[in-house]
């Protein structure tokens, strides 16, 4: 990796305008916003708000279709029948909210929807025949069945996993405030037990499973400060303020180009992009830090890398170098999660979910997917996962994460609609106080 890192020698800014000058529906979207800071939805043109409307629209229905009638838990584009993950139903579940919002379905149709999902994670203890998602200590297996909320196979009660479903859960909690809906998602919540993961040394534990016990503590940055904050805020079982400390002070910073450092676990040189995408889905970090980082700066740097590294990537190979979105998403030979090295596959959630953060160098790339590629990589619910010119491989089907992280990203860059929900709520305060994070401007 040193020595591929070594080889760039073409600038950002010289690659931006490559990338521009290339196409001209790319240069005219560009041209309506000044910088990669100040770039907002009022800022874009009819077209290319036309564009996203119909990108986050189609990704909504992956949530909304395709759902088992009696459970409410779905995958429209399953790769494995009767298996879901819970993250997707986090996802699915503000999913619907930002539905309700935009008009997409009737405010009726979303309350009755979530209610049925919510209804399907809580467990009746009155009732012996009551349907609920299997889990343990008020967290749930990774991977579900669909139709009987059992364990599927031998996947592990996840802590990241539980906390993206969590996320959307509050997120309904303070959408359909006074309701049956809002106080289920409160039971839920205040159900995980967190405290019973923490490990000797005051981190959290990854996984769960009944053959093995507790495993994978994670340290230095990656997508589990999302399930760090929710375990501060928790006003029935609580991690220690000092678990924050635990967790943050094993951060490892990188740069790269010298153009700003930026966190990644273990300070390795993998910017996937969903490591400052997931979190931030709900969490808006704009304005307000910590004692050891400035959160959106450090996706604001990352990303830009990602996309420079592609780029570079590309022309070293001979590739399409107006592409990028380096993240974890289907590969042609399987799931390319974090770790696995570049080979040309990106992501097109990933660029959409980069809009909040470095609008002038998502949106540019977006249009030129959808301009060039969409007609072998657009389905009936927009973008499929993921794709590879240079191998000639382009997926036919959707990852629900992916899918959840397009549709969250992309409307909070329009009207930042999950975060102004979100960060209202009480036990987010709390822990964002909890965690010493402070505010740096208005």
């Amino acid at each position: 990796m040193k020595t591929s890192l070594s080889l760039i020698s073409i600038s950002f800014l010289t690659l931006f305008a490559l990338e521009v000058g290339s196409c001209q529906r790319i240069q005219s979207s560009a041209s309506v916003v000044s910088n990669t800071y100040s770039a907002t939805w009022d800022t874009l043109n009819a077209n290319d708000k036309q564009l996203l409307d119909k990108i986050e629209k189609a990704a909504f229905e992956f949530f909304w279709n395709g759902v088992n009638p009696n459970t409410g838990l779905g995958d429209a584009s399953p790769t494995i029948p009767d298996r879901v993950s819970i993250a997707t139903e986090g996802f699915a579940l503000s999913a619907i909210c930002i539905a309700d919002t935009r008009g997409w379905i009737s405010h009726q149709q979303a309350y009755q929807r979530v209610l049925l999902i919510l209804n399907s994670f809580y467990r009746d203890t009155t009732n012996s025949n009551d349907f609920y998602v299997r889990g343990y200590k008020g967290l749930f297996y990774h991977f579900v069945s669909i139709a009987t909320g059992q364990r599927f196979g031998n996947s592990e009660v996840s802590t990241i996993d539980s906390g993206m479903l969590m996320a959307g859960v509050l997120q309904c909690m303070e959408h359909f405030k006074g309701t049956a809906v809002d106080t289920l998602a409160r039971e839920l919540y205040l159900d995980a037990d967190w405290t019973a993961f923490l490990t000797s040394g005051g981190g959290i534990a990854g996984q769960w499973t009944p053959e093995n016990g507790f495993s994978g503590e994670f340290t230095g940055y990656n997508e589990y400060i999302l399930v760090y904050l929710l375990a501060l805020g928790s006003p029935t079982h609580p991690i220690p303020a000092t678990s924050w400390s635990v967790w943050a002070s094993t951060y490892r910073y990188i740069n790269p180009y010298g153009t700003g450092a930026f966190l990644t676990p273990g300070g390795s040189f993998n910017p996937d992009a969903y490591l400052y995408q997931f979190p931030a889905c709900w969490f808006d970090f704009s304005g307000i830090k910590d004692n050891y980082a400035d959160y959106w700066q450090n996706a604001v740097n990352a990303l830009t890398v990602n996309r420079r590294f592609c780029i570079s990537w590309a022309q070293r190979n001979s590739a399409d170098t107006l592409l990028w979105g380096w993240t974890a998403c289907d590969g042609e030979n399987g799931y390319l999660g974090y770790g696995v090295s570049f080979n040309g596959t990106v992501a097109p959630s990933a660029v959409a979910a980069s809009l909040p953060f470095v609008p002038t160098l998502a949106l540019p790339t977006l249009v030129y997917m959808y301009d060039k590629y969409s007609n072998k990589i657009w389905s009936p619910y927009g973008f499929t996962d993921s794709f590879n010119p240079k191998e000639n491989w382009y997926d036919t089907g959707y990852t629900g994460i992916d899918e959840g992280n397009m549709v969250l990203m992309m409307e909070n860059f329009r009207s930042g609609g999950v975060w102004n929900e979100f960060m209202k709520i009480t036990y987010i305060q709390t822990a964002l106080q909890k965690a010493g994070f402070h505010r740096t401007r208005p």
